[in-house]
Parts: C-alpha cells; structure tokens; sequence
C-alpha cells in the first residue's frame, strides 16, 4: 500500500517537474525572444540616427554661396587622359559659376549662374549605406534652367559626364556624392563604391571643387 501511495507521488512530482520545466523552456524563449527584438530596435534606431546627423550635418553645411574652382577626372583607365584634356576644356566655360543654396519656408532650393545661364530648383541629401556606413549623396529637382549633371559635367543624355563612355571604375549612378567643409565642396559624378582594407572608398569619376563665398 505504501509502495502504491509512493508511486503515485513520485508519478505526479514527476509531472510537475515537466510542467514546470516546459513553462520555463517557452518563458525562455519568449524572453530571448524579446531580448532580440529590443536588440534590432535599438540597431535600427541607431542606423536611422547616423543616417539623420550625416544628412543634417551635410545641409547646413552646405547652405551658403559657392564659387567653381575646378573640375578634375578620378583615375579612369584607359580614357584618362583624353578625359582629363575634356575636363579642362569644360573647366574654363564653368570659371565664373556660382551656385547657392538657401532654404525656405522649409523647402531646400539652389540657384546658379554661369554668364547668361541660370539655374534653379530643389535639393535634398539622401544616404545610401554601404556596408556599416551611410554615404551621402545630392539629389537635384530642376525647376529652370538646365539640369546640373549638363551644367556642371556636360553630361549627355544618356548620363555619360563630358560625353565619355563609361571606364573601369565608374558606375552608371545618376546622383551626385557631396562631400563638404566649412570651405569647400565637391559635388562627384559616376565616382564608383568600392570595398578596400580601409572601408569602403569611392573611386573614379568626375569632380567638380567649390569655394565658399564670404558674404
């Protein structure tokens, strides 16, 4: 009798053991569960951040006159020097470009002048990440004038800057890179993302320098 009564008991702590175990098993999981959802939550939130303070720093940076300095040719290939021999022909009609960019009333726009050609529209930085890093592209909206891929790199129709065929190094994108200090902008074209031992760089293409114009 004794023996059954044990038995029965060892059965039912058996069985709670195993309930116990199975509740903390999937009380567990549901934790864990949570734990990586918080972790990705946390991970894009700090992507968007980064991605936002490299966009703010690059637009107020950016707001203010600028003057063309030069245009020159990334390395690319086989077409270098013919390319280089384009751009400092074109380089000479761009001497005496201005371009400005202004916001208001919350809209972001530029306006330009080379001689008797004007320009104007909008404008917004975007990012595109590559790797870990987000690298900041400008994105032009024409209003007047010529589009400023024609106006600063006489590209074609067909996207090709200074009429030149596509070359190892360069890729077909139709936004521009920025890169911009207190003093001086570069606005490149068809420069190529490419991974090396640093991170990734961007290479060839075509790149128009500017200096700030102290009002």
């Amino acid at each position: 009798m004794m023996k059954g009564v044990g038995m029965k008991i060892l059965i039912i702590f058996t069985i709670c053991v195993l309930v116990f175990a199975g509740c903390t098993t999937v009380e567990s999981q549901k934790m864990r569960a949570e734990r990586d959802q918080l972790l990705k939550n946390y991970e894009d939130l700090r992507e968007e951040n980064s991605e936002l303070k490299v966009k703010d720093r690059i637009t107020d940076t950016l707001l203010g006159k600028w003057k063309f300095l030069s245009l020159e040719m990334a390395e690319s290939g086989v077409t270098q020097e013919v390319a280089e021999a384009k751009a400092a022909l074109y380089a000479l009609e761009l001497r005496n470009l201005t371009l400005e960019f202004f916001e208001e009333k919350g809209i972001y726009h530029y306006r330009g002048k080379k001689g008797g050609t004007e320009v104007f529209g909008q404008w917004t930085v975007i990012t595109i990440r590559y790797g870990d890093e987000p690298f900041p592209f400008i994105r032009f909206i024409r209003r007047t004038g010529p589009e400023l891929e024609k106006l600063l790199f006489a590209a074609t129709e067909d996207g090709r800057a200074l009429g030149l065929s596509s070359a190892p190094g360069w890729d077909a994108a139709r936004d521009m890179s920025i890169s911009v200090t207190p003093d001086r902008l570069y606005l490149t074209m068809h420069g190529k993302m490419q991974s090396g031992p640093a991170g990734w760089v961007q290479s060839g293409g075509v790149r128009c320098y500017f200096e700030r114009v102290e009002k």
